[in-house]
Parts: structure tokens; C-alpha cells; sequence
């Protein structure tokens, strides 16, 4: 008996975790694209945007490279900023939740940047994103 109750609480403790800020199914309201309107840098920088990556664990769901999981592979269709924006603030209706007031709009260019460097010489490949002086190689 006591075993199936542990069994149970952490089987709710597991479908509480896995909970967004959004219901599943919850229909979205969608505006036109966000564009930028701040003194945000556009091209951003893929360094901290890689970090930015890891650090709100992205790779949970789009992979460590972002090449995909159960989420969509960043490395091969490569989203615009303006789709970054959108998402990253937005969220989406199957799952991605709302990262507004957690990153800025210059982390949100960073994150475009970083995309944007993927199968190239310059993306940033490294893994601990709290280290100082972190590596691109």
C-alpha cells in the first residue's frame, strides 16, 4: 500500500512539472509578427546566445544542438529574429511556453544570432554557460 503511494505522488508531482503556462489546446490569440522596436542590438551575439539557450534549458525539448527532440529542429530550418521574438514571447499553442519577462529583447537577438551561426565555423558549441570566458570551440 505505501509503495503505491509513493508510486502516485510522484506520478503527480511528474504531471505538475510537466505543466505549462498555457493549457494544452488553449487557443492563442496571435497578432502580426512582433518586429523590434527597441535600441536591441538585431544581429545580436550568438556567444550569448548560446548561453541563453542553455541556460532557460531549450535543449530540453529542441536538443542539445538544437537539432531536435520532441521539438523543432533549429539547426535545419533555422527561424527568423522576428519568429524568435514571437515564439520566445508568445509561446506556442502545442507546448512552448511564454519566456516573456525572463529574457530581454537583446537575449532574444542573441538567441536569432545564435541560430543564425548554426553548421557554420562560428557557432558557438560549448556546454556550461555560467563559466566565464566560455569557449566557442
Amino acid at each position: 500500500m505505501r509503495a503505491s503511494s509513493v508510486l502516485a505522488g510522484i506520478l503527480l508531482l511528474a504531471v505538475l512539472i510537466g505543466r505549462t503556462t498555457q493549457p494544452v489546446g488553449a487557443s492563442v490569440a496571435r497578432a502580426t509578427p512582433v518586429t523590434f522596436h527597441t535600441t536591441a542590438d538585431p544581429k545580436g551575439d550568438p556567444i550569448n546566445g548560446r548561453k541563453v539557450f542553455l541556460r532557460e534549458n531549450c535543449y530540453g525539448c529542441h536538443g542539445g544542438r538544437a537539432g531536435g527532440g520532441m521539438c523543432l529542429n533549429l539547426r535545419d530550418n533555422r527561424p527568423g529574429q522576428g519568429d524568435v521574438e514571437d515564439a520566445v514571447l508568445n509561446g506556442r499553442p502545442k507546448g512552448m511556453p511564454s519566456f516573456r519577462g525572463r529574457v530581454t529583447l537583446q537575449e532574444i537577438a542573441d538567441l536569432a544570432a545564435y541560430f543564425d551561426t548554426m553548421r557554420s565555423p562560428q557557432e558557438p558549441a560549448f556546454t556550461h554557460w555560467w563559466e566565464p570566458g566560455t569557449p566557442t570551440q
